[in-house]
C-alpha cells in the first residue's frame, strides 16, 4: 500500500538528476519506503529507480542466467545486459563469454559491452574467457572476440601490459591478420592499432601489408591505423597512402584523403595537391571528405585553395557544398575580402543550390555594414527557388561596432544599474541622518 501511494507522489522527484540531489533525497526516499542500494566503491545509498517507478522486480542472477539461453533474441540480449552489472561474478563472466558466440549479432554486441563492464580493464578472467573465442570455427565469433579484446585489455602503458597473458593476446591478434575471413582481418587490424604504442613499427608494417588486401574495408582499416600511429608531417606515410586515392572502393578513397589530412601539417603543398585532386572524385562522400581535408590543411592566404573551395560551392551534391561553406568560413573568417568576392561572384549561378550556398556563406563572413553585399543578399529574397529565399531572410553578421555593443551593452547596463541602486540606497540612509549631509557628488540624488 505504501509503495502504490508513494509512486505517483514521488515520480517528479525521481526524475531529477540524482548526482545533484543525492544527500537531501536520501531521507525522503527512506521515509517513503523506497529500496536503496550502494554504488560499488562508494558509501552513498542510491535508489533502485527503475524497479520502484515501474513496479517490476529486478531479475535475480538465476533468472538472468536462465534467460541468457532463451530462444528469443530480445530476451537473451536483455539478460546479457543485466549480467554485465554483476561485477566480478564468475558465473556471469562465463555466461557473457558464451554470449559472444551467439547466433545473433545484437546479442554479441550486448555481450561485448557487458564484458567491458563486468570487471576491471585487463582482468585475467575476462581476457582469458574472451581469448578462447578467437579459435572458434565461426567467423562472427572471432570478430566479436577481437573487438571485445580491444575493449577489455589495457592500452599501451597499462599495468597489465607485458604480462604472459597479454603476450598471448598479442600473438593471437597478430595471427588473425592472415585469417581467411576479411571481417576477422579487419577486426584484428583495428584491435592491434588500438592496443599499439604510438609509432609502433610492427603495427605500421602490418598495416602496410594490409593496404594490398583484396577487401576494401580491410584496406580502410589499414589506412586509419597508419594515420593514427605515424608522426605528424611524415611524407613517407603519405606516400604509402596516396596510391589508395585511386582505389575502386569509395570508402577506401575517403579514408585515404582523411588520413592524408591527419598526417600532413598545415600548408603541406604535396598533401594539398592530393586533396585538391580528390575534390573532383566521382563519389560525393570522397568529395565531401576532400573538401573537409582541404580546409584543414590549407593556410589563410592560400588563394589556390580558396578558389578550389569556392569551386566546391558549385558541386551538385549538397554535402560537399556545405563542407565548402564551413571550410571557407573557418579558413577565412569574418571580413575576409577574397572569400566574400568568391561568394559574391556566384550569387547569380544557374544552380539554385550554389546560390543558396553563397548566401549562407556570406551570412557567415560578411557584415551588415557592407551595403553592397547586404543589397545583393536582400535581392535573393525574391529568388525563384524557395530554399534560396529562406536562406536570404537570415541577417548578416553585425559589424564590429554593432557586435561590440551587442556583447558589451548588456554588461554595461548591468554595471550602471548596480551602481545606481547602491548610490540611491546610500543616499537614502544618509538623508535619514540630518547630522551627516553625505558626499557632495551624491547630493543631487
Amino acid at each position: 500500500a505504501l509503495r502504490s501511494a508513494a509512486v505517483p507522489a514521488t515520480r517528479a522527484v525521481l526524475r531529477r538528476r540524482w548526482a545533484g540531489h543525492r544527500r537531501p533525497l536520501v531521507p525522503q526516499l527512506r521515509r517513503l519506503g523506497i529500496p536503496l542500494t550502494r554504488l560499488p566503491g562508494e558509501g552513498v545509498a542510491v535508489p533502485l529507480l527503475r524497479t520502484f517507478c515501474t513496479g517490476a522486480k529486478a531479475p535475480s542472477k538465476e533468472e538472468l542466467l536462465k534467460d541468457a539461453s532463451h530462444h528469443d533474441v530480445p530476451v537473451r540480449r536483455k539478460a546479457v545486459k543485466g549480467l554485465g552489472k554483476l561485477r566480478d561474478d564468475a558465473d556471469a563472466i562465463a555466461a557473457v563469454a558464451h554470449a559472444l558466440g551467439d547466433e545473433d549479432v545484437a546479442v554479441q554486441l550486448a555481450a561485448q559491452a557487458a564484458m567491458a563492464k563486468i570487471a576491471d580493464v585487463g582482468d585475467e578472467r575476462t581476457v582469458s574467457a574472451t581469448l578462447e573465442k578467437l579459435s572458434s570455427a565461426c567467423e562472427w565469433t572471432r570478430i566479436a572476440g577481437l573487438s571485445t579484446l580491444a575493449d577489455i585489455t589495457g592500452k599501451a602503458g597499462h599495468p597489465t601490459r607485458g604480462t604472459p597473458l597479454d603476450l598471448k593476446v598479442n600473438e593471437a591478434i597478430r595471427s588473425r591478420l592472415q585469417d581467411e575471413d576479411w571481417g576477422v582481418r579487419r577486426a584484428a587490424m583495428d584491435a592491434m592499432a588500438k592496443r599499439a604504442l604510438f609509432g609502433c613499427g610492427e603495427t605500421i608494417e602490418a598495416a602496410k601489408v594490409l593496404l594490398q588486401d583484396q577487401m576494401g574495408t580491410v584496406r580502410e582499416s589499414a589506412i586509419k591505423a597508419i594515420a593514427a600511429l605515424v608522426s605528424k608531417g611524415s611524407r613517407e606515410a603519405i606516400d604509402w597512402i596516396a596510391p589508395r586515392l585511386d582505389d575502386w572502393h569509395e570508402s577506401v578513397r575517403r579514408a585515404a584523403v582523411l588520413g592524408i589530412a591527419r598526417i600532413a601539417v598545415r600548408g603541406d603543398q604535396y598533401a594539398l595537391e592530393l586533396e585538391k585532386s580528390s575534390c573532383d572524385d566521382r563519389s560525393w562522400i570522397v568529395r565531401k571528405a576532400a573538401t573537409d581535408a582541404l580546409a584543414q590543411t590549407a593556410t589563410l592566404n592560400d588563394l589556390p585553395c580558396l578558389r578550389k573551395l569556392a569551386r566546391m560551392l558549385e558541386d551538385f551534391d549538397p554535402l560537399p557544398r556545405m563542407a565548402a561553406i564551413y571550410g571557407l568560413a573557418e579558413l577565412g573568417g569574418v571580413g575576409h575580402r577574397k572569400v566574400i568576392k568568391l561568394a559574391e561572384a556566384r550569387l547569380d549561378h544557374r544552380d539554385p543550390g550554389t546560390r543558396q550556398a553563397c548566401v549562407q556563406l556570406l551570412e557567415k563572413v560578411a557584415t551588415s555594414d557592407m551595403e553592397d553585399i547586404s543589397r545583393k543578399v536582400e535581392e535573393k529574397m525574391d529568388d525563384e527557388d524557395e530554399h534560396v529565399r529562406d536562406s536570404a531572410f537570415l541577417p548578416l553578421r553585425p559589424s564590429g561596432k554593432a557586435r561590440l555593443a551587442e556583447e558589451g551593452g548588456f554588461q554595461t547596463c548591468q554595471i550602471w544599474a548596480t551602481w545606481t541602486a547602491w548610490a540611491l540606497t546610500r543616499t537614502r540612509r544618509r538623508a535619514a541622518r540630518p547630522d551627516d549631509a553625505g558626499p557632495p557628488e551624491l547630493s543631487h540624488w
